[in-house]
């Protein structure tokens, strides 16, 4: 009897369906979080000891001038015929939170990562971890132009 008293005081009944609200909301809530991302493709060095992966971020539609895209892991694993990569990339500018869905502007911005390798390339075939794509080997070339091998 006393507990059913409680539940009828007017600031129990408003802290609870402050909780309830709260709840929901947290529920339907995006938290910032760093993604894989599909990386375009891999240019080995010259003594194939190191790929820099290249891959596309984008600038958020609110944008005060600041690029705010940061590495937050790197995965590399090797076997005797391919080499397989990640790259894990956060935006800490996002908000903590977000309702909805955030919409990405077509203003890419080329985005580079040296990864380093155990053994020379090679030859070896080169897989995104995320999608277990085979991801494109370019030969560095002469002037700014990039020609892909197979």
């Amino acid at each position: 009897m006393a507990s059913s008293n409680i539940l009828k005081k007017p600031g129990v009944m408003a802290m609870s369906a402050a909780l309830l609200l709260f709840a929901a909301l947290a529920m339907t809530a995006n938290v910032r979080t760093a993604d894989w991302h599909t990386i375009a493709w891999v240019t080995p060095s010259h003594d194939g000891r190191t790929l820099t992966a290249t891959f596309t971020v984008y600038k958020p539609e609110v944008d005060d001038g600041r690029f705010c895209w940061e590495v937050t892991d790197t995965d590399v694993w090797e076997s005797p015929s391919q080499v397989t990569i990640g790259v894990q990339v956060g935006n800490p500018c996002a908000p903590l939170l977000s309702w909805g869905t955030i919409s990405m502007p077509d203003n890419g911005r080329s985005f580079d990562v040296q990864l380093h390798l155990r053994a020379p390339l090679n030859g070896r075939t080169v897989i995104e971890k995320e999608s277990g794509q085979k991801i494109p080997v370019a030969q560095s070339g002469e002037g700014t132009g990039r020609s892909f091998g197979e």
